[in-house]
């Protein structure tokens, strides 16, 4: 039987006056369609114990519109406002009520150091910033070469001075909803969000209502119908694109309820609490859960019973009979007991964490985006058969390969209603991303199959070119180190000039990082490179290997920052 779409699970419903023409009107519509749904959940603060808050759709729409009114009295109409904090319930509704009418929102990583932070405020040209507590003491330092910033709020306790966003919300005088009845321009900016840095300076991009409500429309084409009463669980950071456009929003379009883990720290203790079906991470996350099931089976002399025990649950299940999660209990206990999906983006995945999970009865699908496209542009849902696909673009979005080579890889360019109008306040970077055909220019190379299934080979700016002419896509080596050295933690693939002995010449290189708990030695990392390489072609084959001491400098969404000068 083939499993529904989300858009078509709910086109009678949610959807059944089409699709959401801004993210205004998708809370209002489910608000009225299930008000007591409850669609948003977060641990109570302030308490030892972990108590589940749940906000229901009527709720979260009161909320927003709270914060639309209380901003709209402080005169912070068509202000650019940023967030600096953790991810929290607060967070959310403070982003949505920006986009929805006040202004222009920008999420900051929160991570940023002093300098890199008056960087990104000056860029975005933030008049406002609402923030976490704790971040105060950074503001304080850096306020005063934000030329701009008129006023910090705090998201989570009240700070000396400085407005405290419940106070906000509770203040009494806002019995008129002057928010509500605010019309969009829905291609007005009203998102502008900076570009992960992985290979060179933060871009600003610029974010329609219209590129929103699109998204969500991809999102539900793509995303294969959840059952009744199925939770998510969310974990990248909020800043990041993918996070609030891509995973939360769809779900609340179709009320399905999405709880907030509030730090990477507490993932493992929160994922028990909150007890998800489903969760969004990127492959390192999913490589983590996996290996961390093996190591207590073996720690515990479990290991071959496991074995036994997925042998027998994948034989029932041929026969539609699933009994994975009540057979293999204690497995599924650390993610709560309820985990089925794993959804992942942001990298390639490991083929035997892909087949490993597929035998636990947890299914994972693979996405691929760019924040300029609003993020998404493929899903692939059958990554079990084609783990080296990202899947079919969206339905309503154009792909095309621009310059392929023998064999098909060129640069990946999209069109569509979720493509952004470009950078802000830099009209040369918006020339160069996009053709005179509509089309954005990822920077990423790629194959497209007769099935119009994407194979990514690698970002554009990473590419190296040998002396023989001969391109290499670092990422796809990267990849294939990681799936056959398990022990390797970190990899990175580069052009470096070695000295043999009296004969200096360039060579491919790779950077290693093993982790502290790993005590793989020299020989053993030499074998396994000489195997790897008689797979290889010979142009892709790695002549030197630099083991390091230190993890590598990375985005907040645990993507290796590039700086090849610096791993040499």
């Amino acid at each position: 039987m083939k499993v529904k779409s989300v858009k078509e699970a709910t086109k009678n419903t949610y959807l059944k006056d089409g699709d959401y023409k801004s993210t205004k009107e998708l809370f209002e519509r489910v608000a009225k369609i299930s008000p007591d749904a409850k669609v948003l959940a977060n641990l109570k603060s302030g308490v030892k114990e972990k108590i589940i808050e749940y906000h229901t759709a009527k709720e979260v729409l009161e909320d927003i519109e709270k914060i639309g009114n209380a901003f709209l009295k402080l005169g912070f109409k068509d202000n650019h406002i940023a967030i600096l904090a953790d991810n929290c319930y607060e967070y959310v509704i403070t982003d949505m009520a920006i986009v929805g009418g006040v202004g222009v929102v920008t999420p900051i990583d929160k991570d940023a150091n002093c300098e890199l932070l008056t960087f990104l405020l000056n860029k975005c040209e933030a008049d406002v910033v609402v923030c976490s507590s704790f971040e105060i003491v950074k503001l304080e330092k850096i306020k005063n070469e934000v030329p701009k910033l008129k006023n910090i709020i705090t998201l989570d306790k009240k700070i000396g001075e400085y407005l405290y966003l419940k106070d906000l919300m509770d203040n009494e005088n806002l019995k008129e909803n002057e928010y509500r009845n605010i019309e969009l321009d829905l291609d007005k900016t009203c998102q502008l969000l900076f570009t992960s840095g992985t290979t060179g300076p933060n871009k600003l991009v610029e974010i329609s209502q219209r590129n929103m409500a699109a998204n969500i429309a991809n999102c539900l084409d793509s995303i294969k119908a959840a059952n009744s009463g199925n939770v998510s669980m969310s974990v990248l950071p909020m800043h990041h694109a993918t996070e609030i456009n891509t995973h939360i929003l769809p779900r609340i379009a179709t009320a399905v309820l999405t709880c907030i883990n509030d730090s990477m720290k507490t993932l493992l203790e929160n994922i028990k609490v909150f007890k998800p079906t489903l969760i969004t991470v990127v492959p390192m996350i999913a490589n983590m859960f996996y290996k961390g099931i093996w190591a207590s089976a073996k720690k515990s002399g479990m290991d071959a019973k496991l074995k036994k025990g997925i042998k027998l649950c994948g034989l029932l299940r041929k026969f539609g009979i699933d009994i994975t999660h009540k057979l293999l209990k204690d497995v599924f206990a650390p993610f709560g007991g309820n985990l089925k999906q794993i959804v992942c983006g942001g990298a390639a995945l490991n083929p035997e964490v892909v087949k490993g999970f597929s035998d636990l009865g947890v299914f994972i699908v693979n996405g691929y985006g760019i924040t300029e496209c609003g993020p998404l542009v493929s899903m692939n849902t059958d990554t079990l058969n084609e783990v080296y696909s990202i899947g079919q673009a969206c339905p309503k979005l154009e792909v095309k390969i621009v310059n392929p080579d023998e064999n098909g890889v060129g640069e990946l360019c999209v069109k569509g209603d979720s493509v952004a109008k470009g950078y802000y306040k830099d009209e040369k970077a918006t020339k160069e991303a996009f053709d005179e055909e509509g089309f954005f220019h990822t920077g990423d190379y790629a194959r497209i199959d007769k099935k119009g299934r994407i194979f990514l080979s690698g970002r554009k700016k990473n590419t190296i070119v040998l002396e023989n002419g001969k391109n290499v896509y670092p990422e796809e080596i990267e990849t294939e180190i990681e799936n056959s050295m398990d022990y390797i933690k970190e990899v990175v693939v580069y052009e470096g000039l070695v000295d043999f002995g009296n004969n200096k010449r360039k060579v491919l290189c790779a950077g290693v990082f093993l982790g502290s708990e790993n005590n793989a030695t020299n020989e053993k990392i030499k074998a396994d490179f000489i195997a790897l390489n008689q797979k290889l072609s010979v142009y892709k084959r790695i002549n030197y290997v630099d083991v390091v001491d230190s993890e590598y400098e990375k985005t907040s969404t645990r993507k290796i920052k590039r700086e090849p000068a610096s791993l040499r």
